[in-house]
């Protein structure tokens, strides 16, 4: 059974209200294990700034991954629309691009691929607030990225957001056809409450237990019946001047667009291979995850293809990026390589991959080993010695331990315990 888009939804961000202040949340620890590790990753994500004024504009980036063993309990990323995740409307989106291209609406995405964003956000009501990368599913609901507290300072008041039209002139959305808004909806509302009125004027609850007792001309008269038509009438008759008169207002107008685009897959470059075209592969052999050292440990075959050595510097998965430090000695987060150097052009080696910290267990991804299907899932960092980097994705089944610390013996795929967490 396939999770709807209420199951997701119900699972991100909980707080829509707006309000002037501090606003603490992160809404991607709400997500389950293998949404985040085996759906779409998100990695390399910037906020251009960490503070903005109402009006003023940053930029959101990064690249996202959509992974090959794609769960099927959620509905496959055919149709995508990429937006960001705030409390309610305290910022705005002004601009969204894909592999440089405009993403307007919908579009396409393939299992396997890479794909780099850019969002151009604009502060609007004042407050702090967790901005994240979000990707939302047709069918799936929404997955979210790593999210980074974001300012906006100032009197947010007199904020305008003024979009240029296709006939030239320019209009401030925020108050943009707002009296016609409330003049419709008024006006409908006392034609509501006029017709709930005459009914419980006219004794309504009597009339019911009424029905298949007296006459069906005692339980409606012909005084209600005028009522209903002339309600009939002008109810039709006011819809019909009101579409004309709008028509009349706006005459050049866009209807909502329904069409998907397709983006194509991110291409390589000197600096970056995506997973697509990547020439080192990496074969799973085992994984286990200790529970007491928080710690996951990974049995990996690597093939290098490329011409030139490659060595292991990171291990990416959810929001978490684990870097080798020797290549990454700044890197909060450490993976430990065994053998560890670089990998000769044509070689295949085993290697150890030891991720341990406690971001598991606060990024509550530690409970996958309790998930139906545990299995994790993540991309692997290869660097040659100009630091040119090739993503490789990983994942499979994992195997979980009670028993203190646990890391991968190369050969054979064996287990030992260790002290190292102790």
């Amino acid at each position: 059974m396939r999770i709807g888009r209420a199951a997701l939804s119900a699972i991100v961000l909980g707080a829509i209200a707006v309000s002037a202040g501090t606003v603490w949340a992160h809404g991607e620890r709400s997500q389950e294990p293998f949404l985040r590790m085996r759906t779409i990753t998100f990695y390399d994500t910037e906020w251009s700034k960490s503070k903005v004024k109402p009006g003023e504009t940053m930029d959101l980036t990064g690249k996202f991954h959509t992974f090959s063993e794609w769960p099927q309990a959620v509905n496959t990323p055919e149709s995508i629309f990429l937006h960001f995740s705030v409390p309610g409307p305290s910022m705005l989106k002004k601009e969204a691009w894909m592999n440089g291209m405009p993403v307007i609406n919908a579009t396409s995405t393939i299992l396997g691929g890479d794909y780099d964003y850019r969002m151009v956000l604009m502060g609007r009501v004042t407050g702090t607030y967790h901005v994240h990368p979000m990707v939302n599913i047709a069918g799936g609901g929404p997955l979210v990225g790593g999210g980074q507290f974001v300012t906006v300072d100032g009197d947010w008041t007199g904020f305008q957001n003024n979009v240029a039209t296709i006939d030239g002139s320019t209009v401030n959305m925020e108050n943009h056809g707002l009296g016609r808004i409330i003049g419709w909806w008024g006006f409908w509302v006392v034609i509501g409450l006029f017709w709930l009125l005459y009914w419980i004027k006219r004794p309504f609850l009597r009339r019911v237990f009424q029905v298949g007792v007296v006459p069906e001309e005692q339980l409606v008269s012909s005084g209600d019946k005028t009522v209903a038509v002339v309600l009939m009438v002008a109810t039709v008759l006011i819809v019909s001047i009101g579409y004309v008169t709008t028509n009349s207002a706006y005459p050049i107008t866009i209807p909502l667009q329904a069409g998907r685009m397709d983006t194509p897959e991110l291409a390589p470059t000197t600096a970056f291979t995506p997973y697509a075209h990547a020439t080192i592969k990496a074969r799973p052999i085992t994984a286990i995850y200790t529970v007491p050292g928080r710690s996951l440990g990974m049995l990996v075959e690597i093939k290098n293809g490329s011409n030139r050595p490659q060595q292991l510097g990171g291990f990416i998965t959810a929001n978490l990026q684990f870097r080798e430090p020797s290549m990454f000695p700044d890197s909060r987060l450490k993976v430990k390589v065994e053998p560890n150097g670089p990998i000769a052009p044509g070689q295949t080696v085993q290697l150890t991959i030891d991720a341990t910290d406690a971001e598991w267990e606060y990024q509550r991804l530690a409970e996958l080993i309790y998930d139906s299907d545990s299995r994790y899932g993540g991309l692997l960092e290869f660097f040659d010695a100009d630091k040119n980097r090739q993503i490789v994705e990983v994942g499979g089944p994992v195997i979980p331990s009670f028993e203190g610390g646990a890391t991968a013996m190369t050969g054979g795929g064996k287990w030992r315990p260790t002290t190292q967490y102790k």
